[in-house]
């Protein structure tokens, strides 16, 4: 006969899966050597062999202590409340409701449809590892498991929103990582109200670190599981969000965003002339084109690039450079909609258009379009998508700046910047560490790779 708490399960479970609507929702009524009763689970999130040697095992069920050894599913474990049973089976897991038990036994049959493990597409190298994450939160951290086999090996999951339910894993190394900085994330993402978190990492960067109007990256993504794994044991902490093939490291430093994994699979004389070359790159990114626009003066001073400018020109250079940074951003934007068999295609048009025709037509300055064209390339190089981005809203800043104020506009916009990062602080950490404060060793492995012979963290 069933109690009146596997009557109420039964019908919790039946009323919030819409059994007989939904497709993918069994309910089955099963029978054990002394028990009846009845399972749920959903066929789109489970393994047909996991249930299959799932209700061949419950036939052998006695009581709830027989259970984790009859069943040889991997992980079987019991549930108090309807509403975590009900969550945990849209996670992919089953559960029995035993007619005469005032408990749940969860069986873990789960089979998440995801891509296979791939070569990540933004942190190619040449040389290493070519696994990358996925959208599974098991494998991802699988992949991470599998590098670092430490007893302080620690994971947190959260269940974040009220409608997606999504999980969200914390991992860190107990023994090295900032308890302070443990504790004020766990506080932020217990604390969080939000209905769905569908769009996963990045919306959750932006609800616990409350981003607002800064443009620049407060935490740094990879996918990369070495990338990973190494900044577990330097003592940051990796925040992973199911669906999601990106993995949050925080807190980090905007230097951080520009190393590469590619400099450690060189030689350490190879890795620093990759870095010192990717460095000044992204510098030129945002400052060659406010600079060579401060060389041009009222009396027409030749800038180095034999080019002669009257004062009433100045206005026609500044909109012909804004207008070449809007068709580069359009035609990075076209790039990431255009199916990758006719990206080509877009090289070709920006190639045509914007280099020939704009010349022969005498649309912009040569110097315009050839110092445009570095700057993006230099752009291309950073390591960061996000703090890529950023770069060109402070190069457009500068730019207007320039235009206004002439050559004082890029010292003040330079020194606006410099302090507007010296402010940002994540969790203790400043910003421009290690330069701001400094710290001379640290700064000295910024700018160059040091060999493998000084480190004990490879």
């Amino acid at each position: 006969m069933k109690t009146k708490y596997a009557i109420y399960v039964d019908k919790y479970l039946s009323s919030s899966l819409k059994y007989g609507t939904n497709f993918d929702v069994v309910r089955r009524e099963v029978g054990t050597r002394r028990h009846k009763g009845t399972i749920y689970y959903l066929t789109s999130l489970v393994s047909e062999v996991a249930v299959a040697s799932m209700l061949e095992g419950i036939n052998d069920i006695v009581t709830n202590k027989t259970a984790t050894k009859t069943l040889l599913n991997g992980n079987v474990y019991t549930k108090i409340s309807a509403e975590e049973a009900f969550i945990d089976v849209t996670n992919g897991v089953a559960a029995l409701i035993l007619d005469s038990e005032n408990y749940i036994i969860m069986i873990d049959v789960r089979y998440y449809p995801t891509r296979s493990v791939s070569e990540p597409t933004t942190e190619q190298t040449i040389r290493g590892s070519k696994d990358g994450f996925t959208e599974s939160i098991n494998i991802n951290v699988g992949l991470i498991r599998r590098r670092i086999k430490d007893h302080s090996f620690t994971i947190q999951n959260y269940i974040i929103s009220s409608i997606s339910k999504t999980y969200v894993s914390v991992i860190y190394l107990d023994d090295i990582v900032n308890k302070s900085v443990l504790k004020e994330i766990d506080r932020r993402l217990t604390n969080l109200d939000i209905e769905s978190l569908v769009m996963s990492d990045r919306a959750l960067e932006e609800l616990i670190l409350d981003q607002k109007h800064n443009p620049f990256p407060l935490v740094r993504y990879t996918e990369r599981p070495d990338i990973a794994s190494i900044s577990l044991i330097k003592g940051k902490i990796l925040i992973l969000v199911d669906t999601s093939s990106s993995v949050l490291i925080l807190p980090s430093t905007i230097f951080e965003h520009t190393y590469h994994v590619e400099e450690f699979r060189q030689s350490p004389l190879v890795g620093t002339f990759t870095r010192c070359l990717r460095n000044i790159a992204i510098i030129l990114s945002f400052t060659i084109l406010p600079f060579w626009l401060s060389l041009v003066s009222d009396d027409g001073y030749n800038n180095g690039f034999s080019l002669n400018l009257e004062n009433n020109n100045m206005q026609l250079i500044v909109i012909q450079m804004l207008i070449c940074e809007f068709v580069f951003e359009l035609l990075r934007i076209a790039s990431i909609h255009t199916p990758s068999t006719i990206s080509g295609t877009i090289g070709l048009i920006a190639a045509v258009i914007l280099s020939q025709v704009a010349l022969d037509l005498g649309l912009f300055l040569p110097e315009i379009i050839l110092l445009c064209a570095i700057s993006a390339i230099c752009q291309f190089v950073t390591p960061s998508y996000e703090l890529s981005l950023a770069n060109k809203l402070v190069k457009i800043f500068l730019i207007l700046l320039v235009a206004f104020l002439g050559k004082s506009g890029l010292l003040i916009g330079l020194g606006f910047v410099f302090m507007y990062l010296s402010n940002i602080n994540l969790f203790g950490l400043p910003y421009l560490y290690p330069f701001c404060p400094l710290d001379i060793k640290k700064a000295l492995n910024f700018i160059s790779r040091s060999s493998a012979k000084n480190k004990t963290k490879l």
